[in-house]
């Protein structure tokens, strides 16, 4: 992740130090059975998937997907089994904790972005605005973005608000792992959504205070949002 682990959130708490790297420390084996591990992922030990797949669960804040235990070898059932037995927290469809890593800050925004099932979904409008820090913006729920084509089969939680949109890869970037669109997508975003002018002013000021813009992206920003006519006492 580039951007979240320079110290620009100010909003989140930082990991503790116990977390993610003691996680690491404990369960990565040793160096002299890396170098020897041959094996296919199929002929391992139980433990040796569960160590790889601890790690990368603590890389997105404690969850994974079915799609990720697949990749170290796990099947489909052998999780629901783990799940049954409490080794691991089924939180969703297809989507799986594992108990003994300590939820951070960005747990539940991670959590949402696994939602859907098949796809990363992207942390998008007011989320995101919010995220970046650079407004007074307070959403009341998660706002997801997921490619158009994407229909999830069941209830999407009153906690979220799904949109469908095919972002470019240039218009997505992480926060602690989790992923994002860009500042200035947010803000068109939430600029389309007629969140208060003030707001939107307010967060093309700051972002370009804090470096996040630059001044011909705000100059763009501020013409194309026709923010000129709002007066800067009220930001």
């Amino acid at each position: 992740m580039a951007m979240g682990n320079e110290g620009v959130w100010g909003r989140a708490a930082p990991p503790s130090e116990t977390s993610d790297s003691a996680v690491s420390a404990a369960i990565v084996p040793s160096e002299s059975y890396l170098k020897g591990d041959k094996m296919r992922y199929s002929e391992r030990m139980p433990t040796d998937r569960f160590a790889e797949l601890a790690e990368l669960a603590a890389d997105q804040h404690g969850f994974f997907t079915l799609a990720d235990a697949r990749a170290v070898g796990y099947a489909d059932n052998t999780v629901a089994q783990m799940a049954r037995r409490g080794r691991l927290e089924r939180v969703s469809q297809g989507v799986y904790r594992i108990p003994f890593l300590p939820p951070g800050p960005f747990a539940g925004y991670m959590e949402a972005t696994l939602w859907p099932a098949g796809v990363r979904g992207v942390l998008s409008h007011a989320t995101a605005l919010d995220l970046w820090d650079v407004s007074d913006v307070n959403p009341a729920k998660i706002h997801v973005t997921v490619p158009r084509e994407h229909r999830p089969q069941r209830q999407v939680p009153k906690a979220y608000v799904i949109h469908r949109e095919d972002l470019d890869e240039a218009e997505v970037t992480a926060i602690e792992g989790v992923p994002l669109v860009s500042l200035e997508r947010a803000i068109r975003e939430c600029a389309a959504d007629h969140l208060g002018l003030d707001l939107i002013k307010q967060a093309v000021r700051r972002g370009r205070e804090k470096g996040l813009l630059s001044s011909a992206v705000a100059d763009r920003l501020n013409q194309d949002l026709d923010l000129g006519r709002i007066p800067a006492g009220r930001t």
